[in-house]
């Protein structure tokens, strides 16, 4: 009898522990593409290159400098979008050592370039498309803010599910989606621990 309560004891001391043990959520943003940028273009050209991104390859780099400024990986699946620079950021950083899964739901928002008379570099082009963007001039047929925002809501709350059932969540995704996702898990008491996602390999770290 002493016995079996001293296990009840010690069963109900592990549910407390695993139940105090805090969330967490890595969001990694993808590693830089092969693609040269440079030079001033038009709009023509600006759009084509937007398209090109979407497919060019990842530069090289080592993962070991990536992982070692992240916590440590406890969870055996990590997410990625359905875009080829996330699945290969993925498969490099983390390789046979988990699963990689990839979602449609993770791709970065879409963004069609403005046509305008101008000469322009390609980072011009991209800020004023995405500021019109942001201002609900969007292309027919292309993804709204506010439907952007809506998918940014859809995609918390399946990390949070999954975050319950794994304590660890781990996105490698891209850098404007990323910061949504952060942005929306504060506003759901999250607390971001890490704030270094803006640029390429970066990550987010947020607990609760």
């Amino acid at each position: 009898m002493k016995a079996l309560t001293q296990s009840i004891i010690v069963l109900v001391i592990l549910l407390c522990v695993q139940q105090s043990v805090a969330q967490e959520v890595i969001l990694i943003r993808h590693a830089s593409v092969k693609l040269e940028r440079h030079g001033w273009m038009g709009a023509k050209k600006a759009s084509k290159m937007r398209d090109a991104y979407d497919t060019a390859p990842i530069s090289q780099f080592d993962p070991d400098t990536v992982l070692n400024k992240v916590p440590q990986r406890v969870t055996d699946t990590v997410y990625v979008s359905g875009l080829p620079r996330s699945v290969a950021t993925g498969l490099k950083l983390f390789g046979d050592s988990a699963t990689i899964v990839s979602l449609q739901e993770l791709n970065e928002f879409e963004m069609h370039m403005v046509w305008l008379p101008l000469y322009l570099p390609f980072k011009a082009w991209t800020s004023i498309s995405r500021t019109m963007w942001l201002m609900g001039l969007e292309k027919p047929g292309t993804e709204s803010f506010q439907e952007a925002r809506e998918r940014v809501d859809d995609v918390c709350s399946f990390i949070e599910r999954k975050a319950e059932q794994n304590k660890q969540v781990i996105l490698v995704t891209h850098g404007f989606i990323n910061r949504n996702i952060a942005k929306e898990l504060e506003k759901r008491g999250w607390q971001v621990v890490q704030n270094n996602g803006k640029k390429n390999l970066g990550a987010t770290v947020l607990r609760k």
